[in-house]
């Protein structure tokens, strides 16, 4: 099996897609970009960090651990993509 060599464009994508599709399918995604607020805009809450974790999980194939989860790393698809790239170098 290879392993995927992802970008920071390419894992910014998919997430930006991932939080489109799971939590603004009611609202008009193209105000979202990397740097929109997404817990202070009211985009992710609470429970909705928690279905993004294991959707990180799974899409990278990596374990975040508790001390990670942290409102700084799920900021913006910036911060989120930062933390991703922790896990894949």
């Amino acid at each position: 099996m290879t392993q995927t060599t992802y970008t920071a464009a390419n894992i910014s994508r998919i997430i930006k897609n991932y939080i489109i599709q799971e939590f603004m399918y009611d609202r008009v995604a193209t105000d979202l970009t990397i740097d929109t607020l997404l817990i202070e805009e009211g985009i992710i809450d609470s429970m909705g960090i928690f279905r993004l974790i294991t959707f990180l999980e799974e899409q990278f194939g990596f374990t975040i651990k508790p001390e990670e989860v942290v409102l700084e790393s799920f900021e913006t698809i910036t911060a989120i993509t930062g933390l991703v790239k922790t896990h894949l170098t």
